[in-house]
C-alpha cells in the first residue's frame, strides 16, 4: 500500500521549521581554579565571608536539595587561605568516607 504525499503541511508542521534562537555561549563555571562543589561567598551587606561546600543531591517536598552543605568562614578558619584548605579537606574526607566529618 502507498501513500500519496501532498504538499500541504498543517500549522503544527510550519511552526516546527522556524528556527530556534539559542542563548550565547557562557562559562558554566564562574571560579574554574575552585573544586567542583565549593563556591565562595562575599556579602558585606551580611557580614558573610568564607567557602559553601554542596555535594550530592536529595529529593525533598520542595524540590531537589544538596545532600551535604557546610560553611567555611574566612575568619574562624583564619583567612581565604585557610578557609578554602578546610572546606577542600572536608570535601576530601566526604569523598573517601562517604559520610560528613564532623567540623
Amino acid at each position: 500500500m502507498t501513500t500519496k504525499r501532498t504538499g500541504t503541511r498543517t500549522r503544527a508542521a510550519r511552526a516546527v521549521k522556524s528556527k530556534v534562537v539559542l542563548p550565547a555561549a557562557r562559562a558554566r563555571r564562574v571560579n574554574a581554579k575552585l573544586p567542583p562543589g565549593i563556591c565562595r561567598v562575599d556579602q558585606a551587606s551580611t557580614r558573610t565571608f568564607g567557602f559553601v561546600v554542596r555535594v550530592g543531591h536529595r529529593r525533598s517536598a520542595r524540590g531537589w536539595r544538596p545532600r551535604f552543605t557546610a560553611y567555611f568562614g574566612d575568619f574562624t578558619n583564619g583567612g581565604k587561605k585557610q578557609a578554602l584548605a578546610a572546606a577542600v579537606k572536608w570535601l576530601k574526607t566526604l569523598e573517601r568516607t562517604g559520610k560528613p566529618p564532623a567540623k
